[in-house]
C-alpha cells in the first residue's frame, strides 16, 4: 500500500490493475497486483530518468519508493 498513489490515481485499487474510470465495470477482470508483479515494474522504471520514471510509475498508479517489503519477498524465495 505504501507505493500506491491513493484514491485519485490512475489504478486506485491497491489489490488490482483497474483503472479509475472502470471501477463501477465489475464483469470485466484486471490483473491483480502481485509482488513479484510491482517489483519487476519497479525495477523497470529504476532504468528511467527522473520524469520518465515518475510517468512510467504512474500508468500502475505507483509511487518511485523502494519499501522493505520487495526485500523481505526477495530473501525468502
Amino acid at each position: 500500500m505504501s507505493l500506491t498513489r491513493g484514491n485519485l490515481a490512475n489504478f486506485p485499487c491497491p489489490i488490482c490493475l483497474v483503472p479509475r474510470a472502470s471501477q463501477s465495470d465489475l464483469r470485466r477482470p484486471f490483473a491483480l497486483r502481485t509482488t513479484t508483479d510491482m517489483r519487476q515494474i519497479f525495477n523497470d522504471a529504476q532504468a528511467l530518468n527522473g520524469t520518465a520514471r515518475d510517468n512510467f510509475l504512474r500508468e500502475y498508479g505507483l509511487r518511485d519508493v523502494e519499501v522493505l517489503l520487495f526485500i523481505l519477498f526477495l530473501s525468502v524465495s
